[in-house]
């Protein structure tokens, strides 16, 4: 027989009950225990951080909400501001007409008129709006729009020759492209050799 065995009566070997398996079904109750504890524990943990990460997702959202709240009334502020200062264009566009009802003098209507549109492009400028530059500069399709071609001699080819309707930039950035007609070489300049 080997080591931790003994003979039951009719002879067959049988091995010795370790002590060490009592002491771990002993053990097994309290680190079942101490799991259970420890799965309560990080059950507790985790709904904290679920309880942590709704507060946070609830203030980042009020956040958000409240700078967008927060530039809508700056771009009323800012409509508002330009609103009041075209009120004085509008006053002086009402006294015009009155004074065209009354007058014959074509002259000085269009001296009124252009008085107030004056004052209204100084209004504009001084909202960042600026006039595209185009007539005899070449043709640049971010800030034009060709709307003709126009034969013209060698000089003017590929530059505006006419502008139909102004473009406008808006603090550096184009708002409305300038209609223009550009130059193109006659029939007759483009068979002559350059």
């Amino acid at each position: 027989m080997g080591e931790g065995e003994r003979s039951t009566e009719d002879g067959t070997p049988q091995r010795e009950a370790l002590p060490l398996k009592e002491e771990k079904e002993a053990q097994l109750p309290k680190t079942t225990q101490d799991l259970e504890e420890a799965l309560r524990q990080e059950h507790e943990r985790a709904e904290d951080y679920l309880r942590r990460l709704a507060y946070l997702q609830a203030e980042f959202e009020n956040y958000r909400k409240r700078v967008e709240k927060e530039r809508h009334e700056m771009n009323q502020v800012a409509a508002d501001k330009l609103v009041v200062s075209m009120l004085d264009v509008v006053d002086e566009l009402e006294m015009a007409v009155a004074v065209a009802k009354k007058s014959n003098d074509k002259e000085a209507i269009v001296k009124g008129l252009e008085m107030v549109l004056r004052k209204f492009s100084g209004l504009l400028e001084n909202e960042g709006l600026r006039p595209i530059e185009s007539v005899g500069r070449d043709f640049d399709p971010t800030v034009h729009e060709a709307i003709q071609r126009v034969p013209v001699s060698e000089d003017m080819k590929g530059k505006v020759v006419e502008e139909v309707r102004k473009g406008y930039t808006l603090r550096g950035k184009v708002i409305r492209s300038g209609l223009v007609k550009v130059g193109v070489l006659t029939e007759g300049d483009r068979d002559k050799p350059s």
